[in-house]
């Protein structure tokens, strides 16, 4: 963890003065959060950042690379794209409402990241916004549960519940004028005590989504938990006919691209490996949806969800190693090279 949290120290370091020294006049801001500023690291965490680049020079800023067997991914965001978070379009609140800036081209800049700050909290106490939100919210569950009943397919129905969940969660905390500080890592705790008027049901049934043996019921208790947070926030639960969601759609990568891709994804990778070491089923579960929703754009046939049992993380955590294994052999099976460093000074030779 001490050498971890070193690494990462460093990291930070190395990118306030990149962006200092070569990237000075090509990108706005670079701003760091997660774990690593919110103390919920562990020995495999990586350092989440962003930047926003003002010149098309400043997207070379991006970075993405393996270090100590951590991947990290350095990657760029407009402007346009943080309004629309603190609009709450979006599941990622976070990257507004709990970044540190570690460096600005100037006054300008940082002023424009502060009033996006301001305009998040101010949406977060405005009801007709918060309620246009849930809706928002909630008609996208239902896209999510439509897609899931007309599914057969294991895999694709627990990572359709997953999303369910994950997204209703949003809801109930959007209704309470708040969001989820911590992302997944306390998504379930958040659910269960930060907000007591919430009926039991709705924490019981994300949690039995995660429990159930056999996919059938956890598509019950999904489709449950949707019902009984529309009734909480006093919204229909309709769910559509037909969804677009209902079928994967698999992307063409060459090596490059790919190997781009697995560096991006790797600390996803590692969060399922420490969850499932630290017995934490719902973490476990999350990730692994969310991972599963990265592969199923490379190929569908990649399945970590299809056999998942929350008693049994070990097995998780070998059909995750085993999709790992099999996306570098991919990798190099297609010409591409991942960037490995064993140790931050060949890293820093690299010069990225």
């Amino acid at each position: 963890m001490e050498k971890r949290k070193a690494i990462n120290d460093r990291i930070v370091a190395w990118l306030k003065n990149r962006a200092k020294t070569e990237y000075a006049d090509d990108v706005s801001l670079v701003a760091i959060y997660g774990s690593h500023i919110n103390g919920t690291a562990n020995y495999k965490s990586d350092v989440d950042c962003y930047f926003i680049p003002k010149t098309p020079r400043g997207e070379q800023f991006k970075a993405d690379f393996i270090l100590a067997g951590v991947g990290y991914d350095i990657f760029p965001v407009t402007w346009e794209r943080l309004e629309g978070i603190a609009e709450l379009n979006e599941f990622l609140t976070p990257l507004v409402g709990d970044a540190e800036i570690i460096y600005c081209s100037g006054v300008e800049a940082e002023e424009r990241f502060h009033k996006l700050q301001s305009k998040l909290k101010a949406n977060l106490m405005d009801d007709a916004h918060i309620q246009r939100t849930e809706r928002a919210r909630c008609k996208m569950a239902g896209e999510f549960c439509s897609a899931m009943r007309g599914s057969q397919n294991a895999c694709e129905i627990r990572k359709l519940a997953g999303c369910i969940i994950m997204t209703l969660a949003d809801a109930v905390a959007i209704h309470h004028h708040n969001y989820f500080h911590f992302g997944l890592k306390r998504q379930y705790e958040n659910l269960c005590h930060d907000f007591p008027d919430v009926p039991k049901s709705i924490a019981a049934g994300y949690r039995n989504v995660v429990i159930s043996d056999h996919v059938e019921a956890a598509a019950d208790c999904a489709l449950n938990m949707f019902e009984d947070v529309c009734k909480y926030l006093g919204l229909p639960a309709t769910l559509p006919e037909e969804s677009p969601m209902a079928s994967g759609a698999e992307r063409s990568l060459d090596g490059t691209e790919l190997a781009a891709l697995y560096e991006e994804i790797s600390s996803t990778f590692n969060k399922i490996y420490v969850s499932c070491e630290n017995g934490d089923d719902i973490l476990a579960f999350l990730s692994a949806v969310c991972l599963q929703l990265e592969l199923d754009e490379i190929d569908t046939s990649f399945d970590l969800l299809s056999n998942f049992n929350y008693l049994h993380l070990d097995r998780l955590a070998k059909t995750t190693q085993n999709a790992e294994d099999r996306l570098v052999h991919l990798i190099e099976e297609r010409g591409g090279k991942i960037k490995v460093f064993d140790s931050f000074e060949e890293f820093e030779l690299a010069r990225l």
